[in-house]
């Protein structure tokens, strides 16, 4: 048993905080909602941030103070989750670019958990995949422990293992204008519709 466990004690852990989160999300879409939508009760502050962008300008969470941020964590050579969930955002951002939030009244935040291989020249041609709109959709970096430390602050295990690459939640954060936490999206989720994203999106920009 000791054996077993010392041997696979990394997917044992991987499966307790997926299988947390899972638990999370039943409890609020179940018994937080009731006759009344309460998914986009308050949460909590959102937790602040200096990064980079790609051009190597300081980014904070204070200078996104005024729009809906929709918050990300992935990176570019993950070889699952990020890709398809990549895509999604991008028909949020086509949605919120047709609608006229995109840019003023919203924003979709991309931020690495791998630094060390997503260069700022990789993420160029990550975003450039997906057609990502500056100004609308911004690309971050840090050293990977502030930005491992940020994405548990937000609530996103991320865990790295031997050949260098990550087990993360991946949820979509959503964050209000004055940067308080309102809900996370089960990325995952194969019912999940960009346009229900976007209507929550516009709901928040109006200080709902």
């Amino acid at each position: 048993m000791g054996a077993f466990l010392e041997k696979n004690w990394f997917k044992l852990a991987v499966g307790l905080i997926l299988l947390a989160m899972i638990a999370s999300f039943a409890y609020k879409l179940w018994f937080v909602q009731g006759p009344e939508d309460h998914h986009l009760d308050p949460m909590k502050e959102a937790p602040a941030f200096q990064l980079q962008d790609l051009d190597g300008n300081t980014v904070s969470s204070k200078d996104l103070d005024g729009k809906v941020r929709l918050v990300y964590f992935f990176y570019s050579y993950c070889p699952d989750v990020c890709l398809p969930t990549s895509f999604l955002l991008s028909k949020v951002q086509d949605s919120l670019k047709e609608k006229g939030y995109l840019g003023s009244k919203a924003e979709i935040v991309s931020i690495t958990i791998d630094p060390t291989r997503d260069t700022p020249q990789v993420l160029k041609e990550f975003g450039a995949k997906f057609h990502a709109e500056p100004g609308g959709w911004t690309f971050l970096r840090g050293d990977e422990a502030t930005a491992q430390k940020l994405a548990e602050d937000f609530g996103i295990m991320v865990v790295k293992d031997k050949d260098g690459n990550f087990s993360h939640s991946n949820a979509i954060l959503i964050v209000d204008p004055k940067g308080t936490l309102r809900t996370y999206y089960d990325a995952n989720d194969p019912q999940l519709d960009p346009e229900f994203i976007v209507k929550d999106v516009m709901t928040l920009s109006k200080g709902k």
